[in-house]
């Protein structure tokens, strides 16, 4: 670690506490050497010596406290600095010596860098004012004969100032900011790297959410039809050979599709190829016929009236579309009473309409109000009144994911939908779907009308092989 933040050798070392936790031992060593070098200057005669004053060597008593001092300049700098002062005066009546002025300075550079904002900013205030004062003094005695020398002196006195005192200032003031600056930056950096964490958690939090609704949409309508068709089995009071084989047929091939679906996502969860085909595994609203087929071997009567069939589809929409019919099918499975569905695929040009008159339009604020297409999906079946039904076996068991899923498929598209009771006698889901000008596939545009009227699509006609084993038309246009 402190070779990655760049921390010099042995800086352990030097920041080691010692008494207790009131000093390190970089500072005493510190002091050591000041104290070494101050011996030496008073040896060399670096001090001024008054006639009649007291004894030179007083002056190493001045200068072993003033060192003394230094050891706690990191913990104490504001009482340093106060205790410094005192010494330096009686330094100064003394002598006084380069050494105390020396060791002063350190107090200054460790009042600014260690002390608190408060007694930084006093001690530059205070070593400027001195500066002032200094500099005026100097003149004023140059300029009544009582410095001798003139600009020279001038100018030397106040070098001698700036560089005991003023260097100090301004040294440990520019260690404190650099300092603070880069504890500004690591801050920052901690709050992005905080936020990217965040970033990620929601994109997580997403990706399991979209996740848990294809889960939820390929296992739970397989799964309802399996459910249904086998407690029609057991609840059949005469034995029926042809109706049970036909039955666990129908179970059959739930299984085996909900199982090559949930095959097919696994596989693309997985990442079992380097690019994995999306388009294998997304269904599409023109793969109804065997959902309705499905739904239909399940017991439900179904009308549909579907306009423009063969209109391409933005993918997006296409298979939000898909995802809400199927899961509107599975809940009328488990909740239709009478058990017939009605289902509307259309579009729309010029936006958003005024609804259905559900009363439930749910949609994102602040949506498209105009321009662009949309696919209109209505799913009504059956209502029943309050004890008219008897219970069924998949009563209870919904955890209201579906709805939850189709109402987030189509705002995430920035679409509308609703789905709630009308007139108290039908359950009605509808979706409209934007579709993006610049996801449309080029030949997407209105068929020909036919007698001055829409074609209408009817899934299982005539041509297929449900319709060759004789379905009947409903009053929707549709097939049941």
């Amino acid at each position: 670690m402190g070779a990655v933040r760049g921390r010099l050798p042995g800086r352990e070392l030097l920041d080691r506490p010692i008494l207790g936790g009131r000093a390190y031992l970089g500072s005493a060593l510190w002091a050591a050497f000041l104290f070494a070098l101050g011996a030496v200057l008073w040896g060399v005669g670096a001090y001024t010596h008054r006639d009649g004053g007291l004894d030179p060597r007083w002056m190493l008593v001045t200068l072993a406290v003033s060192c003394t001092l230094v050891v706690f300049r990191r913990t104490a700098p504001g009482a340093v600095l106060a205790a410094a002062t005192l010494v330096l005066a009686a330094d100064a009546a003394v002598g006084p010596s380069s050494a105390v002025v020396i060791n002063y300075g350190e107090a200054l550079y460790a009042a600014c860098v260690w002390g608190r904002r408060r007694l930084a900013n006093g001690v530059l205030a205070a070593v400027c004012a001195g500066g002032a004062a200094v500099s005026a003094l100097l003149v004023f005695a140059a300029a009544n004969g009582a410095l001798r020398g003139g600009p020279l002196v001038i100018a030397q006195g106040i070098g001698l100032y700036v560089l005991g005192f003023g260097s100090p200032t301004i040294s440990g003031t520019s260690v404190r900011e650099h300092r603070l600056r880069t504890s500004l930056e690591r801050e920052r950096a901690r709050r992005i790297e905080q936020m990217a964490e965040l970033d990620r958690r929601h994109a997580v939090a997403e990706e399991r959410g979209r996740v848990a609704r294809e889960l939820h949409d390929v296992v739970a309508n397989h799964l309802s039809a399996v459910a249904v068709q086998s407690t029609a089995a057991l609840s059949m009071r005469e034995s029926d050979p042809e109706r049970t084989r036909r039955i666990l047929g129908v179970i059959r091939d739930s299984s085996l599709r909900g199982l090559t679906d949930l095959r097919a996502m696994i596989g693309v969860l997985r990442g079992a190829r380097e690019a994995p085909e999306l388009e294998a595994v997304t269904p599409r609203l023109a793969d109804a016929d065997r959902l309705l087929a499905d739904a239909r071997e399940a017991g439900l009567e179904i009308d549909v009236a579907w306009t423009r069939r063969d209109r391409p589809l933005p993918q997006r929409a296409d298979s939000a579309a898909y995802r809400v019919l199927q899961e509107s099918l599975t809940n009328a499975m488990r909740y239709a009473d009478p058990m017939r569905v009605e289902v509307v695929v259309d579009f729309s040009e010029g936006g958003f309409g005024a609804g259905d008159g559900t009363g439930g339009g749910h949609g994102p604020r602040g949506g498209a109000s105009g321009g662009g297409d949309l696919l209109l999906l209505t799913v009504s079946n059956g209502l029943a009144g309050r004890g008219a039904r008897e219970p069924g076996v998949l009563d209870g068991h919904g955890a209201g994911a579906g709805l939850t899923g189709m109402r987030e498929r189509v705002q995430l598209l920035g679409g509308r939908f609703s789905a709630g009771p009308v007139d108290g006698r039908v359950w009605r889901v509808r979706a409209e779907i934007p579709l993006a000008p610049d996801e449309r596939r080029p030949g997407a545009g209105r068929r020909a009308p036919v007698g001055g009227a829409d074609p209408v699509e009817r899934p299982g006609g005539a041509d297929t092989a449900e319709g060759a084993a004789g379905g009947r038309t409903g009053e929707g246009g549709g097939v049941r």
